[in-house]
């Protein structure tokens, strides 16, 4: 894909998208034009110094520093140039070319160039450690300093959404440095920003003049705040914070009303969906009838009511019917779930299964069901009180809900020890139909027990593999060919129910415009305005302009 001139500037006019918690305030340049953004762009009570990117869990900041080759639209999933003007595919798919925007310099001055690009795409090969995605390409070539050659030993069309995500680092600054340990406490990047002062409750950031990728007309800094969600509501509410990125239940009532004209609060949909995941290799919930039982009990308009954070009903198949419409076979388009009482129970009984005090019983065993919750939602927390009583009401169960803190949960999900859990069904992934439904691949299926990086419910159809491996194989930019592919493999989620689309996947996005203007909105967006994006996120501040 070639980068536009017109259309890369139609998209910076419209780029206000992104969303952050922004209190702005005069730079002291006497002015009196409002140029600093507040932020937040995750819960904490504190920050700690250190900006290594390479860390486990990068330290807020990093995302303004560093940049990927591509960015992707989550509303309409296709790679844009970023600092990569184009790329191509060659050799069947086995070898991709990027050619590289000329004139973008570090933050320290110095050329970026394909040596840069080269060291950053061989980190996860040379680091075994760090290769936490397990990127599929084995080899990476820079013949000239603004080309990049990235080699597959099988095709790897389905990689290239992935790049939105591999951010590109200076070789001049990292080649010396212990990538695991190093604090980075004085970062260089490409990105719009520079570090200008650091607390342990704000990280503030300053514009880059000489950034490479046009200018910020009403910012000048960009204050990130150290605050819980209890902190950061209470903030936006008094005007002391422009942007955040949080689901807010009840944030019609809550925040909105308290100020229509300036409090946003926005829902920004993605292709997949969330709500609870299955485990197919284990216990009742490997009987595709159990599954599809427990599936058609389920009101999802009262329980999308019961979370309350504005997602939608989302298709059988666990897309969204927006986003994923190209991707829908006629039949099952515009569809939702609709709860269906005796169609559960008739399921349970095609199985062999009944109800007998609270718990399935088959061949005199009874087998009784947990739902695990990832406590720190607290939507999906209310997900699982409403699907317990729902559950209940329709076939007799009494389900347990066991709300688990973080860690507990992380640690029982890969390796399977769940039969029900909340879940992305299926995640967003890259934004790409394949991104989407590789996540149930049987190539990610290991024994119970053993760790899974994906595919945690352990689904392995072989008519869906095979659909699959097919899809592999095509260009992403051969729609129809992608399409005819997708429709058997996306009946088959509809199907076979390896997971209960609940709601649709989504950003979330917190304005208090009372400071700025120009944010978007998810009807006009382009692109996702999320305080941490990346190029979203620098897209949505060149677009602001001071509040009058």
């Amino acid at each position: 894909m070639k980068r536009s001139t017109a259309a890369a500037a139609a998209v910076l006019a419209t780029a206000g998208l992104l969303t952050g918690c922004s209190t702005a305030k005069s730079d002291g340049s006497g002015s009196g034009a409002t140029s600093t953004v507040r932020l937040t762009t995750h819960p904490t009570q504190a920050f700690q110094a250190g900006w290594n990117p390479f860390a486990a869990q990068p330290n807020a900041g990093v995302s303004f520093f560093y940049e990927p080759l591509i960015r992707v639209n989550p509303q309409k999933p296709s790679p844009q140039p970023w600092l990569a003007d184009s790329w191509k595919f060659s050799d069947g798919g086995r070898t991709l070319t990027f050619r590289l925007h000329p004139g973008v310099k570090w933050s320290d001055g110095k050329p970026l160039t394909a040596e840069d690009v080269k060291y950053s795409l061989d980190v996860p090969l040379e680091h075994r450690e760090l290769n936490l995605s397990g990127v599929p390409y084995t080899s990476v070539d820079a013949p000239d300093g603004t080309t990049v050659v990235v080699h597959y030993p099988k095709v790897g069309y389905s990689d290239l959404g992935a790049f939105k995500n591999r951010n590109i680092y200076p070789r001049h600054i990292w080649s010396g440095r212990n990538l695991k340990t190093d604090q980075n406490l004085e970062p260089v990047g490409s990105g719009p920003a520079t570090l200008d002062s650091f607390s342990p409750q704000q990280i503030t950031l300053k514009i880059r003049k000489d950034y490479w990728n046009g200018s910020f007309p009403a910012v000048r800094k960009v204050a990130i705040v150290a605050a819980q969600e209890s902190s950061t509501r209470s903030l936006l509410l008094k005007d002391k914070l422009d942007w955040s990125t949080m689901s807010w239940q009840g944030a019609d009532k809550n925040y909105v009303a308290a100020d229509p004209e300036h409090h946003k609060y926005q829902v920004y949909p993605l292709l997949g969906s969330e709500g609870v995941l299955f485990n197919t290799a284990k216990g009742p919930t490997a009987d595709v009838h159990v599954r599809r039982a427990l599936t058609k009990a389920v009101d999802v308009t009262r329980v999308l009511k019961v979370m309350g954070t504005g997602q939608p009903a989302v298709n059988p198949a666990g897309l969204n019917n927006k986003v994923g419409a190209a991707w829908l076979p006629a039949d099952l388009a515009g569809r939702t779930l609709k709860q269906d009482a005796a169609g559960a129970r008739a399921e349970l009984a095609a199985g062999g299964w009944t109800v007998r005090h609270g718990e399935l019983s088959k061949d005199g065993k009874s087998h009784p069901l947990t739902l695990n919750v990832f406590q720190p939602y607290a939507n999906w927390v209310d997900m699982g009180t409403a699907l317990k009583d729902q559950w209940k009401t329709v076939l007799g169960l009494d389900v347990t809900v066991d709300n688990m803190p973080e860690a507990t949960f992380t640690q029982k999900e890969p390796v399977g020890d769940f039969s029900m859990e909340t879940a992305f069904t299926p995640p967003s992934g890259d934004g790409s139909i394949f991104g989407a439904l590789n996540a149930f691949s049987g190539d990610y299926y290991t024994p119970l027990d053993k760790p899974a990086v994906n595919n945690f419910g352990r689904f392995n159809d072989p008519d869906y593999n095979a659909q699959l491996k097919k899809m592999a194989t095509v260009d992403p930019a051969d729609s129809a060919r992608l399409k005819q592919l997708a429709d058997p493999a996306v009946r088959i989620l509809a199907q076979q129910a390896p997971f209960i689309p609940i709601g649709g996947s989504a950003s979330f996005v917190d304005i208090n415009s009372s400071r700025f203007t120009g944010w978007p909105t998810p009807e006009t967006a382009t692109y996702t305005p999320y305080t941490s994006a990346g190029p979203d996120t620098t897209l949505t501040l060149q677009n602001l302009r001071p509040a009058s």
